[in-house]
């Protein structure tokens, strides 16, 4: 994946909703972390994609979640490129 297209991908998710509990469960500081000592299209990447992984995992902060590690019909429904962007990541839900 290049960094054009997991850019493209984080942002569509987290514009919908960041990911439940992103300075706790997740903690993105270790993101900026690597992203400070290691600057790259190729850094980047791997933190986006660490992100959009940990998305699919937990929902959405905003209560826009998965019930049994499946993310809700409706939420797909009304944003048809989750589905494609879970395939591209190879992110189950």
């Amino acid at each position: 994946m290049n960094y054009e297209e997991t850019y493209k991908d984080h942002k569509y998710l987290f514009d919908i909703g960041p990911a439940s509990d992103m300075t706790g469960g997740y903690v993105d500081s270790e993101d900026l972390g690597y992203m400070l000592k290691n600057p790259s299209k190729k850094g980047a990447v791997r933190c986006l994609s660490r992100q959009i992984d940990y998305w699919f995992q937990v929902g959405t902060e905003n209560g826009v979640g998965f019930n049994d590690g499946k993310m809700p019909c409706e939420l797909v429904d009304e944003y048809p490129l989750i589905k494609e962007i879970a395939d591209r990541h190879c992110c189950e839900f």
